[in-house]
């Protein structure tokens, strides 16, 4: 997996990224964290909320609300720290992360949150209990024992640093230290996936900040827990949690390897044509992000954000450099991305091939065919493969198609 990790992160640190595109992916990967952690707490929002939470323009006036313009308010803090280089991974932090993603939730009829635990350690018991059946499925330890056991962990966290320890291992350990002390009355899993993006933030492993690992936990919110609660049932014995995290966040970075290098393939090189406008690459990149590699004018003028005329003018120039393919004409006209220095990737006879789910299937089981284990992107490029990697990408995440095809 960290094999996997340095592979996807090289990949991404050598593609030339413009600003443009490389604010659309991290605007995205904001998007992303926000919606998924709180849809794992429960949080039944649409991501389009946490598209308005993220750009500043959500009212506060549901309980709901409040959780997403919380959690950005707790992702702001970690970008702030990391810029002026005050990200220490300390106690300090992990209460004000709590004290931010709690902000104004606590009630004193609660009979978990109330008002004095914003930012505070738990001065009860900790019990998460199953919703459907009632039963206890785990218990943390005293309430006194909350402090000394994260000055505990902060302190075998430094140490390991400071030996040089993967980051990733350090990230997913923390992720479950926190979870399994469970030191707060609540909000415990938003803090643990917070603290887990800061220990990457703060070894400068994510650059960009394009990432968002939420959303493998929030696919299947039971094999999250499932992988959590096997240290407990294991006598603390983590590699099957550690496999389990060091998958997502595998993946998380294949994913934006994989988005980058095709957005870097439609940018213009040395004696290619013009260079992109801000808005042809904020375009681009929205479209690509959201797995479209089709679209109409309408649906190109709201992710550049520009009129009619405007939209008419860039996609014009698009088509001359060859970046897009028309299809269609009137009112069906519609604008296909190509492939790499104007290639038709995944098209035949000159018919674009359109990647469905049962395609991608398809012809993932064929390569899949006699392996035990899931090939890494080198593998599917050697294999000329790339465009399945990214299909699989796109159409869900290469999560999704590991569970389909039972990898």
């Amino acid at each position: 997996m960290l094999t996997r990790i340095a592979e996807a992160l090289g990949a991404i640190r050598g593609a030339r990224v413009l600003p443009a595109v490389s604010d659309q992916l991290r605007a995205s990967a904001r998007v992303g964290t926000v919606h998924y952690s709180t849809l794992i707490e429960g949080n039944e929002l649409p991501v389009i909320e946490a598209e308005r939470a993220a750009r500043g323009e959500l009212p506060p006036d549901t309980r709901a609300k409040v959780e997403l313009v919380n959690y950005v308010a707790a992702l702001d803090l970690l970008d702030e720290r990391l810029d002026t280089s005050m990200l220490a991974l300390d106690v300090e932090l992990l209460l004000r992360l709590h004290g931010l993603t709690t902000r104004g939730l606590g009630r004193e009829h609660d009979p978990h949150l109330k008002p004095h635990h914003e930012g505070a350690w738990r001065d009860g018991l900790a019990r998460v209990v199953d919703r459907v059946t009632g039963q206890v499925m785990y218990e943390g330890p005293p309430a006194e024992e909350v402090e000394p056991r994260m000055l505990s962990m902060f302190e075998w966290l430094a140490r390991k640093r400071e030996a040089g320890d993967p980051p990733f291992v350090l990230a997913a350990v923390v992720h479950y230290g926190i979870t399994d002390v469970h030191p707060f009355a609540d909000g415990n899993g938003r803090v643990a996936r917070l603290f887990q993006a800061a220990v990457l933030m703060e070894a400068g492993v994510l650059p960009g900040g394009m990432f968002s690992f939420e959303r493998y936990y929030a696919e299947d919110r039971s094999a999250y827990y499932d992988a959590l609660r096997s240290v407990r049932r294991n006598t603390l014995n983590m590699e099957e949690w550690l496999r389990y995290c060091l998958r997502g966040l595998a993946e998380e970075y294949e994913r934006v390897a994989a988005t980058v290098g095709e957005l870097t393939a439609l940018l213009p090189g040395g004696g290619g044509p013009p260079r992109l406008s801000e808005g042809q690459q904020r375009a681009l990149t929205t479209l690509r992000v959201e797995g479209r590699r089709e679209f109409t004018r309408g649906e190109y003028e709201r992710a550049a954000a520009v009129g009619r005329s405007g939209a008419v003018r860039d996609l014009r120039r698009l088509v001359e450099y060859g970046l897009l393919d028309v299809r269609g004409s009137g009112r069906g006209t519609r604008y296909q991305l190509v492939g790499a220095q104007g290639s038709r990737e995944g098209s035949r006879l000159g018919r674009p091939v359109r990647w469905t789910d049962v395609r991608i299937e398809r012809e993932l089981r064929t390569f899949l065919d006699g392996r035990t284990s899931w090939p890494s992107p080198a593998e599917f490029d050697a294999a000329g493969l790339r465009g399945l990697y990214s299909a699989a990408s796109r159409a869900g995440g290469i999560g999704r198609w590991r569970r389909i095809v039972g990898l």
